[in-house]
This record gives structure tokens, sequence and C-alpha cells, in this order.
């Protein structure tokens, strides 16, 4: 094999753990989407009342907002290579998403006590989107990490990329959920 045969071989299985990534994370969207929407439409169907959402989660909801705007200007700048101010926004995006799951954890009491009837959907969802956040902030610090190391920049950018996706589709959910309820 010659070394440009090498070359183009390692470049295409480059490209191949890539797309892996990339549909990996799609495929983790879409199992999730499918728990959160079979939680939302049982929720749905019950015959409930109105629920009271804890105020402090309206709070939690501009967290999130500010941590995926900060994201997606550290995506910005990853593509232009100023790795600097892509550090800064990763790490205040990470800051909010820390804040924002402090402030949901913090609402759980508030939702249980006033919602004791409604413990057996409105928990669980609360919960599974907990996990998935805590999943979401542990990646979130690893970009964070590899940013710091240089190891992310314009021509090494996909991870960050499928992290930052996975992130908004957490802040979406949050959004979506606080808008139905």
């Amino acid at each position: 094999m010659s070394e440009k045969e090498i070359v183009q071989e390692r470049l295409m299985e480059k490209q191949r753990m890539i797309n892996a990534g990339r549909h990996m994370t799609k495929l983790f969207i879409v199992t999730s989407s499918l728990i959160f929407i079979t939680l939302m439409v049982v929720w749905a169907l019950q015959n409930l009342p109105n629920i009271i959402i804890p105020t402090i989660y309206e709070v939690a909801t501009w967290f999130i907002l500010v941590s995926s705007a900060l994201v997606v200007m550290s995506q910005l700048k990853i593509r232009e290579d100023d790795i600097e101010k892509a550090f800064r926004f990763a790490g205040l995006g990470l800051f909010f998403g820390l804040l924002f799951s402090v402030l949901q954890v913090i609402g759980w009491q508030e939702l249980l006590d006033s919602n004791l009837s409604f413990r057996n959907i409105l928990f669980p969802f609360a919960l599974i989107h907990f996990l998935h956040v805590s999943v979401g902030l542990i990646l979130l610090a690893s970009v964070f990490r590899k940013i710091r190391e240089y190891r992310v920049h314009s021509k090494s950018r996909q991870y960050a990329y499928n992290v930052f996706t996975f992130w908004h589709f957490l802040g979406g959910v949050w959004v979506l959920f606080n808008l139905i309820a």
C-alpha cells in the first residue's frame, strides 16, 4: 500500500468515526424523545386538574436558555479558531447549566408539596430529565476540558458539536414541558 493510499484510508476512517458519532447523538436524542413523549402522552391522557409548576422553574428556564446561547457562542468561536473565547463561552454555558440543574432540584420539593396526587407522572418526568441533564453536564465539562487542552478547534469540532446538539435538545424539552404544563 502506498503512502497516499494509507493517508486516504486514515482520512476515510476518521470520517466514518465522525459519522458514527453524529448518528449516535441522533439516536440518543430520538430514544430520549420517545421517553419524554411517552410520559407526556400518559400525563395528557390522565384526567388531571391544572398542575401548579414551581415558580423557580421559570427562572430555571431562563438559565437553560442563557446556557444554550453561550454554547452557541462557543460553537461559533470554535469554528473561527478563537479558542480562548470558545473556552470562556463554554465555561459560562457550563456554569449556567449547573445553576439550571440546582434550580431544577430545588423545584422538586415545591413540585411534590403542591401536587401530591401527581407524583406518579411528574416526578418520573423530572427525574428522567435531571438524569439526562446530568449526562449533558458531564459531556459539557468534557468539551470544556478539551477546549482548554486545544483538542477542539475548527478542524476537530464534531464531538463538541454533538454534545452541544444534545444540550440544546435538553433545553428544548425543558421549555416544551414548561409551555405545556
